[in-house]
């Protein structure tokens, strides 16, 4: 029997999501929004050669369990890209391009970069709102504390539009 088509993206991602929901303890809610999902080698790295720093061995673990790491590429799209852009986002660009899927990236200057070449956009936001949607976790306003409290940026306005797209708004 063949499986129905998943309606859930495939995606790539960068590390700052990765490390943003390891923070908050929800890198789960990536498999249950994500049908697959790819990691540069360099992104992996990134967020997971310092043991000592928090979420580290989650997001090892949750790699390890739940998506497939790709070499280091040096195509024409990555080539164009590290010009501007951090080494782990030039590489999660480019093999999102070669997979013919999105990204899941927050950093601002890689965000633009991906809307100029055209790769499906995901956030953490998002990520959260979705969750939330298919009912995953039943309110994303402590995600986002949380993730402040570590430090992840996230302006102001974006925070007050997603609690308004979650009905928490207050």
């Amino acid at each position: 029997m063949n499986r129905p088509a998943s309606k859930r993206p495939v995606v790539v991602s960068d590390s700052g999501p990765l490390i943003a929901l390891a923070g908050c303890g929800h890198l789960e809610l990536l498999s249950a929004v994500f049908d697959q999902i790819h990691v540069p080698r360099v992104v992996l790295d990134e967020t997971t050669a310092d043991r000592s720093r928090p979420g580290a061995d989650g997001i090892a673990a949750f790699v390890q369990a739940h998506a497939r790491v790709h070499p280091r590429r040096d195509d024409a799209r990555y080539t164009a890209a590290v010009s501007h852009l951090d080494e782990g986002e030039a590489q999660a660009l480019s093999l999102a391009h070669a997979l013919g899927c999105g990204v899941l990236m927050d950093e601002r200057r890689g965000r633009q970069t991906a809307i100029r070449q055209g790769v499906p956009l995901f956030g953490v936001l998002g990520v959260l709102l979705q969750a939330k949607r298919t009912g995953k976790i039943e309110r994303i306003a402590g995600a986002l504390d949380q993730m402040q409290a570590n430090g992840y940026r996230i302006s102001r306005a974006l925070i007050d539009a997603a609690l308004k797209l979650a009905g928490e708004a207050g």
